[in-house]
């Protein structure tokens, strides 16, 4: 149904001055015009209108880099992310397993906790869990989800104990003597402890698919990102398009370590660049290390001092490169773009390496047009944004860091490295259409407040981070419009206003181009709008 949208500000984002004064959605959910009111008018030929008394309008947000399947987090797992110290956590965890009884074949998720949060300086260990429950599994995660810490019952049902060695590519911890202290480190590690947990919390996604969906909607996000897609939640995501419970699209990744060839093959409808009910599985994922302020990001210079106070600590690759460079060119030889996670500076460097030789291996005649994106780049030099450039790899850059864990980072890496993590500013000079995410369940999906954290580059502690690495309020909302659709491959019909492309709108209260950066985080997201319809709506106070 047309639909004509009056009374607003209309950015465009082809431009940082072009604005508009009327949006026309035509009958299948594209723009039809956006420019002058009279015209619009005209065009309209009497369809409803609607007045957005004042708002400004920017085309939907578009999430480059997220776990969707995660936000079931925020709905059942107890959150930490406020405690400051171990008396908190035992005190949330208590309160969170009154508020909803658990019996001992059911489980207590928590996530959130952050040990540079903590007035301890340290993770939590399972005695800590256990004076919660010795009877009920316990598992929470570190924000990062790179590390959590079980209670003594969830490592007895995963048989681990002093004799299980390290995987490789994880370290579990343990104390003087060799016993486990619960914690377990990057995900070779942590899956037997979610192997015992994931059957017990009996998700029911088709419920929770509305809620789910509202975390990112209610940030004005249109297109999102599942980002480590494994058989079980391609099966639950492909039932959720079939049922058509999907508002907005999601691109989903399957990851290494779960055969993401055979899940790409199982749903052959979904493999390519057209949606289905609203999904698609858009490539491959792999990660090669873990997060800076978890300490196991993999560095090519020692981190100030390591988790047991090493001062030569650069942390480790979760995978050689001959597996890299397999996986890179099972990539490229099938066609698929390759989202890879890489926070340290080593990792980065192995990338770079292995997707290089995949291209030049590869029989693909499109090897070089498939947009390899390199996820996170906390610590990325500007001589391998130079090469990313070279590979036409595009760099997701998580700035939010810089106010989360800005002051982390100084500490862990020096002034010098840790003042230029999230370096956009590079980006920008090498030319690479960067884009901005939140790594949702790790923050909210407030993409303004990653913009905000581009630009002004101020941590939680008031340290004003390399200013060098600061870019405009135009280069950060292209890096959540137009940018996260180049990501994609879907530029011609997302990331800006104009007419052909679809109406994916995020309605706010303040136009981000005309406040005072400082206010651009305060913004409100008034609704959000997809094709044309509105499926958010922020209620009236």
């Amino acid at each position: 149904m047309k639909r004509l949208f009056t009374n607003a500000t209309f950015v465009t984002m082809r431009d940082a001055q072009e604005r508009a004064e009327a949006l026309l959605v035509d009958d299948d959910g594209t723009i039809a015009y956006v420019g002058d009111l009279g015209e619009a008018r005209s065009l309209a030929q009497g369809a409803p209108e609607t007045d957005l008394h004042g708002a400004c309008v920017l085309p939907g947000f578009i999430d480059p880099h997220s776990h969707f399947t995660g936000a079931l987090q925020y709905l059942l797992y107890a959150d930490l992310s406020q405690c400051t110290s171990f008396a908190q956590i035992e005190a949330v965890l208590k309160e969170f397993a009154a508020s909803r009884p658990v019996g001992e074949d059911g489980v207590i998720m928590a996530i959130g906790y952050d040990q540079n949060n903590l007035e301890e300086g340290q993770h939590p260990t399972r005695e800590l869990l256990d004076s919660v429950s010795t009877e009920v599994p316990i598992l929470i995660t570190h924000v990062s989800n790179h590390m959590g810490v079980a209670n003594s019952r969830l490592l007895e049902l995963a048989g681990l104990d002093a004799q299980t060695p390290d995987p490789e590519g994880g370290r579990y911890g343990r104390d003087d003597n060799g016993e486990l202290t619960g914690y377990a480190e990057e995900p070779a590690a942590m899956n037997g402890l979610y192997a015992v947990t994931t059957p017990r919390m009996n998700f029911d996604f088709f419920s929770m698919a509305d809620d789910m969906q509202d975390v990112y909607l209610e940030h004005g996000v249109t297109t999102c990102q599942d980002g480590a897609t494994g058989p079980d939640m391609a099966n639950v995501l492909c039932a959720l398009a079939e049922r058509g419970l999907l508002k907005m699209d999601i691109v989903g990744y399957p990851m290494a370590g779960s055969d993401p060839l055979a899940t790409l093959e199982a749903h052959p409808d979904y493999d390519g660049s057209n949606y289905q009910g609203h999904f698609r599985l858009g490539g491959l994922k792999m990660f090669l290390d873990g997060s800076p302020q978890g300490l196991t990001a993999w560095m090519s210079e020692p981190y100030v001092e390591g988790p047991e106070g090493e001062h030569d600590w650069c942390a480790y690759g979760t995978m050689s490169d001959e597996d890299a460079l397999a996986f890179a060119k099972a990539a490229v030889d099938t066609n698929h773009q390759l989202l890879c996670h890489t926070n340290g500076d080593a990792a980065a460097d192995q990338l770079l390496r292995v997707y290089a030789q995949a291209q030049a291996q590869s029989a693909n005649p499109d090897a070089k047009a498939l947009r390899p994106v390199m996820i996170h780049c906390q610590t990325v030099r500007k001589d391998q944004l130079e090469t990313m450039a070279e590979l036409s790899m595009v760099p997701s850059i998580f700035a939010s860091h810089v106010w989360y864990w800005g002051d982390a980072h100084v500490k862990n890496f020096g002034p010098v490295r840790g003042g230029r993590v999230s370096p956009c500013g590079d980006a920008v000079d090498c030319g690479l259409p960067f884009t901005l995410h939140t790594d949702t369940p790790v923050l909210r999906p407030n993409l303004l407040e990653g913009v905000w954290c581009a630009v002004r580059r101020v941590t939680k502690g008031g340290r004003q981070l390399d200013a060098e690495q600061a870019v405009s309020v135009f280069d950060a909302l292209r890096a959540i419009t137009y940018n996260g659709a180049y990501q994609y491959g879907e530029e011609s019909s997302k990331g800006t206003l104009e007419a052909g492309k679809l109406a994916d709108l995020a309605v706010l209260d303040a136009n981000p181009l005309d406040v005072d950066p400082d206010e651009i985080r305060s913004i409100k997201v008034l609704a959000t709008v997809k094709e044309g319809e509105n499926v958010w709506e922020r209620k009236a106070c």
